[in-house]
């Protein structure tokens, strides 16, 4: 099952972990649209933590119009800057199937999938913007 996700930061909160350089946390609520090979899109909300040391985790749901759902989890490893003078930060992180509603009821399977993120201008109000692409596999739902 191979997709992309064009999503945008709904929110993000970061606090500041007290007594040391550079590290810190959060939580992050992305929206955004699912498209997939076929033509289907699908709403998608993802939801996760950060840490500056450990990397993310978090879920993605993502909701077809038939009202079948795929759950996701995923995680992977901090988020570099991107390289100076770059215009997108690339990264990568793991997913599986957590859980399917529907038609996806009893999926199985992971991959993974890459993000890219444009570094705008400081007074780029669009911030948080990014391109997903997923690369996995899985074993349908038994009929």
């Amino acid at each position: 099952m191979n997709f992309k996700l064009v999503s945008m930061i709904e929110k993000v909160e970061i606090v500041k972990v007290t007594q040391t350089e550079g590290v810190f946390i959060g939580v992050v609520d992305r929206k955004g649209l699912s498209i997939f090979e076929n033509g289907e899109i699908a709403t998608t909300s993802c939801r996760g933590t950060f840490d500056s040391k450990k990397g993310f985790q978090g879920y993605s749901s993502i909701i077809f119009e038939d009202g079948a759902t795929l759950l996701l989890s995923w995680k992977g490893p901090t988020i570099q800057p991107a390289p100076a003078g770059g215009k997108f930060r690339e990264y990568k992180l793991a997913f599986e199937y957590v859980e399917g509603i529907g038609r996806f009821k009893g999926i199985k399977g992971n991959g993974t999938f890459s993000g890219k993120e444009p570094q705008w201008d400081p007074d780029y109000k669009a911030k948080g913007f990014a391109l997903y692409e997923f690369t996995g596999t899985y074993t349908p739902p038994s009929k």
